[in-house]
């Protein structure tokens, strides 16, 4: 794997894929909403082995093999874990305001406490990671986005569980939780408008979080026929410091994106890389390139075996960050999906650091 990763990194990547201004308007909702992501960029002081100093003298707060949740308030759960290199990771899960708890991002403590209140933005944000759906209700409509902050999507019951036992593990605000496992467990209506009584699809999520791991299971029971266009079933919106270079495992295909501050992307043009047919993908960066993000979906069939013209792709967004995509479907054709199917869905996301980086001292 550390070989592999070299290899990777010191490869000279192939030229990115521009995709021209016909096919831009089927993802400029999802840009729109990437924009107003507020990312932060503070500098964390690193040892030349890439290691944050002011979390090493915090570990004994954590165990390497344990997590520690703590609930700021209503809307925000965040799970305190230790990666390798004993920096402290920052797992948090945010509330939306019509009620579905989503992935809010990975942070790194800088101040090493807990809870923290320096910390950096490595992957998240405010864009989403789970699934994003372009749907219309006729055959010649108007598409439009559904599903995480998009919204069109409601609640309808939610618990937090011990993933090692099934114990129902509610947490107050204030408190925090040790645990080894955590779960959620989500149920959710997707609707074709703003109000919770049009729905066309029922939803449940399963999320089991483990230190530098979140898996997620989600079940799809469409209620009533809708039709189809570029969707995404799994995501990784990341800042360019922390995910420059891409990796489309089980291809050659290794890309390098523009660096922190530039893109090739502009009003006319968006910066697609890869487009290839890939269930695995690694991306990591210039900042700390010991840290290696890893994001897979476990059935090519919910991608209908990639016949879709962008597969699994990577967008340069902007200026900060880069979005990996699976997707699903064509643009501006109609895929009809009917009353009664089902679609089960397992997407992965995890952090690893390279040993060789990890200090020893």
């Amino acid at each position: 794997m550390i070989i592999l990763i070299v290899i990777a990194y010191i490869i000279e990547p192939i030229n990115s894929v521009k995709v021209d201004v016909s096919q831009t308007k089927s993802v400029k909702q999802e840009k729109n909403y990437i924009e107003k992501s507020k990312v932060k960029t503070s500098k964390i002081k690193t040892s030349k082995a890439g290691i944050n100093k002011k979390s090493i003298n915090k570990t004994s707060l954590i165990k390497s093999d344990e997590m520690i949740l703590y609930r700021p308030d209503d809307n925000e759960l965040q799970i305190y874990s230790l990666l390798s290199d004993n920096n402290i990771l920052i797992t948090k899960f945010q509330k939306k305001k019509w009620g579905t708890w989503d992935i809010g991002g990975w942070y790194l403590s800088e101040d090493g406490k807990i809870p923290s209140k320096e910390y950096t933005l490595m992957a998240g944000g405010s864009s989403d990671w789970e699934y994003a759906f372009r749907i219309r209700t006729e055959a010649r409509g108007k598409y439009f986005f559904t599903g995480g902050s998009h919204g069109k999507e409601f609640i309808r019951t939610f618990k937090f569980f011990n993933a090692d036992d099934d114990t129902n593990m509610p947490i107050k605000n204030g408190e925090k939780k040790t645990v080894k496992r955590f779960k959620i467990l989500e149920e959710t209506i997707l609707s074709t408008t703003y109000e919770d009584n049009t729905p066309y699809a029922k939803v449940r999520r399963e999320y089991i979080i483990s230190p530098s791991k979140i898996e997620l299971d989600t079940d799809f029971k469409f209620t009533r026929d809708i039709y189809m266009g570029t969707s995404y079933v799994s995501m990784l919106p990341i800042t360019k410091e922390y995910g420059r270079y891409a990796w489309f495992l089980g291809t050659t295909n290794i890309i390098k994106t523009p660096e922190y501050g530039e893109t090739m992307a502009d009003e006319n043009i968006n910066n697609y890389y890869g487009k290839t047919k890939a269930l695995s993908v690694l991306m990591w960066g210039d900042k700390n390139p010991a840290y290696v993000f890893k994001v897979s979906i476990s059935d090519a069939n919910m991608v209908d075996e990639f016949q879709n013209s962008l597969k699994t792709f990577y967008w340069d967004i902007n200026k900060v960050a880069n979005k990996l995509y699976f997707s699903k479907y064509e643009n501006y054709e109609d895929t009809k999906v009917k009353k009664g199917t089902e679609w089960k869905n397992n997407s992965e996301w995890s952090i690893n650091v390279l040993p060789e980086n990890i200090n020893k001292d």
